[in-house]
């Protein structure tokens, strides 16, 4: 999702996003909003919220997961409604006007790497097994 949003409406958000999707971990990163972010999530007893302290600048972050989207470690859909403005983004990096989503992409894919403990399609099946068997 790419929103300019206050605060509050940003907390609504990542909450609707958690339970639409799902998601067993949400990642923020850990600085300036974000931080107050974490805080508030986790007081509300949201403990899928994980924070991410991004290490040097925004271009260094993104060169070191180039070569797992090059490598075609990276999937991407065929279609989405969303596809064509973020690839925009991600291939006109860092010249293009905005780099937020470029952003959290490098900063997800270096969390996937270093504390990601299955990859994705694992963990599908592995949940999968487990509704069967119960």
């Amino acid at each position: 999702m790419r929103k300019r949003m206050e605060y509050p409406e940003l907390k609504r958000i990542v909450k609707a996003q958690k339970e639409q999707w799902n998601a067993k971990i949400v990642l923020i990163e850990d600085k300036s909003s974000g931080t107050q972010l974490i805080q508030d999530l986790r007081a509300e007893n949201l403990s899928a919220v994980q924070g991410v302290k991004p290490e040097g600048d925004k271009v260094m972050r993104m060169q070191e997961q180039t070569a797992a989207i090059e490598n075609g470690y990276v999937r991407f859909p065929k279609e989405a409604p969303w596809l064509d403005t973020y690839l925009d983004e991600l291939t006109g990096f860092p010249k293009s006007k905005y780099k937020d989503q470029v952003d959290s992409t490098s900063q997800a894919l270096a969390w996937i790497a270093d504390k990601g403990r299955d990859p994705a399609m694992l963990v599908y099946y592995k949940e999968l097994m487990m509704k069967n068997n119960n």
